[in-house]
């Protein structure tokens, strides 16, 4: 059996200043209609977890290894898995592709509220709205208050432009507190300039569309304005 793991991305983005250890966020995150990932679960007779996947460096650093492991300590499995990713989101795009795929298997084996939140604070704050279900939906907080909202508007691949940058997630924010972006209030993404200070190639960009999340894919425009 094949789990898709779907993209997602930022219609729009709004940071705050860093406060402690995180940063508040309100967003509205929206499904991709036409781009996921392909996730194969198979039970194991060895007695740890294997991943296979066709960009080779997620067979050894993948969160998924950390979501087993989770599950083993909250006494949901006992065995081991040999796990396949097809992966088609493009690494460091901004469109929550570990997040997603982290989701994508826990909730294979488990709809626990209390696990789902674990994995949601150990992982990252996109798990919040890949745990939700929502197609779209308003994202504030850390990831963690989402609300579900009636939107026609649709996402697919062609309705983005994909630059071949791998984004930092952690250098953006970095970045952008180091520029103190959160007073760039009018930016409809406010992490695009503290992302282009560290991939220039971005810029080249923006003139045709708005990008998602911390980097590094952008929504077209003309897709913005449906």
């Amino acid at each position: 059996m094949k789990l898709k793991s779907f993209a997602k991305v930022n219609l729009y983005l709004k940071v705050k200043k860093k406060k402690g250890i995180l940063h508040k966020i309100n967003s509205v995150f929206t499904i991709v209609e036409d781009l996921y990932d392909e996730i194969t679960i198979v039970e194991s007779n060895k007695s740890f977890d294997t991943i296979t996947c066709n960009i080779k460096e997620l067979e050894k650093n993948n969160f998924i290894f950390q979501v087993l492991n989770i599950l083993r300590e909250e006494h949901v499995i006992t065995k081991y898995y040999k796990i396949d990713i097809k992966k088609n989101i493009p690494l460091g795009s901004g469109m929550g592709g570990g997040s997603s795929n982290a989701v994508t298997v826990i909730k294979y084996f488990s709809n626990s509220k209390r696990i789902l939140k674990r994995v949601a604070k150990e992982i990252g704050s996109d798990c919040y709205y890949f745990i939700s279900g929502y197609h779209t939906a308003k994202v504030k907080g850390y990831g963690d208050k989402i609300k579900e909202i009636s939107s026609n508007k649709k996402i697919y691949k062609s309705d983005l432009i994909f630059t071949n940058i791998n984004c930092n997630t952690s250098e953006v924010y970095k970045k952008f507190d180091d520029i103190k972006a959160w007073k760039n209030k009018y930016e409809n993404n406010m992490l695009e300039i503290p992302a282009i200070k560290l991939y220039p190639n971005l810029a080249d960009y923006r003139e045709y569309g708005q990008m998602t999340g911390s980097g590094s894919t952008f929504i077209k425009k003309t897709s913005l304005r449906m």
